[in-house]
């Protein structure tokens, strides 16, 4: 039998939206002494938020207001599959109760990995890691002191997450050149994605990778460990039909506008764009021609955030948006 169990988790955020609750599983409960993110089964002819609404009642005693998906999961258990649906949480009412006498805890999101949690939680916290505002490489620098300098400055201004588009070899110049940067953006609390193939993660130091469309067909499952985030660039329904088969943490949509790097690509425009956003059940970044600007638009037409090649040169004008 293939019948996936529906299961929603709720990412609740406290008031100042810096910290999210977790809760550790008792010595009743499978997987005793893992900290989860709270939720349950979703039962017969029950929504998804009216069932989240009667977990975090049920286990907390608080009432939500409203939450937005975030992600779906297909996840295997031993014996067990499940579909993980889960939710953010900014708005709700009272305060939350160990009704199951579970343990209660108010991490920093950038705290989590200290934490035991199951192995699908990870593909969660991943995901949470992701901010609206993406930047990217061009496809060359004069030279690596002045591809540090430019990286530098973008995680010093805020910048929290930064793909490397760049061709490297594999050799030590360039595993030690990687592993500068990543050092900088752990410094900065960010991540360092590196655009290339999934085995690039055994060899260089990184927080992720991010695959081209071409390279993304070639695999029908996950090719690295929900330890990583792992991005995909889409076009199409084909393209995203096969990265939710990959269980990414997002994709790339593109060309939204028309863009001086790839001029005879038929921009898709916001309404074509919006199209393929609601098709996806990961959070979905808006590419090609964007701007900080553009951030507003892109999030009413249903996109997690905006990439950025050569606009993100314009950093500074972040603070602004």
């Amino acid at each position: 039998m293939n019948t996936r169990i529906h299961v929603v988790v709720g990412i609740l955020y406290n008031r100042n939206r810096d910290k999210i609750l977790i809760t550790k599983r008792t010595s009743k409960q499978f997987l005793s002494g893992y900290w989860e993110f709270p939720g349950g089964k979703v039962k017969n002819n029950e929504s998804s938020f009216s069932a989240l609404s009667r977990e975090f009642f049920e286990e907390l005693g608080i009432s939500l207001k409203s939450a937005k998906r975030l992600i779906k999961i297909n996840h295997d258990y031993p014996g067990e599959k499940v579909l993980l649906d889960v939710w953010e949480i900014y708005e709700w009412e009272g305060e939350p109760t160990n009704l199951e006498n579970q343990e209660i805890n108010w991490p920093d999101k950038n705290n989590l990995f200290k934490y035991k949690f199951p192995e699908a939680n990870k593909h969660i916290i991943q995901t949470l890691y992701l901010p609206d505002i993406y930047g990217i490489s061009e496809e060359s620098y004069k030279d690596c002191s002045h591809l540090f300098s430019v990286v530098r400055n973008y995680f010093n201004s805020g910048l929290k997450i930064f793909q490397l588009r760049l061709s490297f070899e594999r050799n030590n110049v360039s595993r030690e050149n990687i592993e500068e940067l990543y050092e900088e953006a752990k410094r900065n609390a960010a991540k360092l994605i590196l655009n290339g193939v999934a085995s690039d993660i055994e060899y260089f130091t990184v927080h992720g990778i991010h695959l081209k469309s071409k390279e993304l067909l070639k695999y029908n499952n996950r090719p690295i460990s929900g330890d990583y985030i792992l991005g995909v660039s889409c076009h199409n329904e084909v393209e995203l039909e096969r990265a939710e088969k990959l269980c990414v943490n997002y994709a790339f949509i593109s060309p939204v506008s028309a863009t001086r790097s790839h001029p005879s690509k038929i921009p898709l425009g916001w309404s074509n764009f919006k199209q393929l956003a609601e098709q996806a059940n990961f959070p979905v970044y808006a590419l090609g021609g964007m701007s900080f600007a553009d951030l507003k638009e892109a999030k009413e037409n249903g996109a997690y955030g905006i990439a950025m090649i050569s606009a993100i040169k314009d950093f500074s004008l972040l603070d602004e948006v």
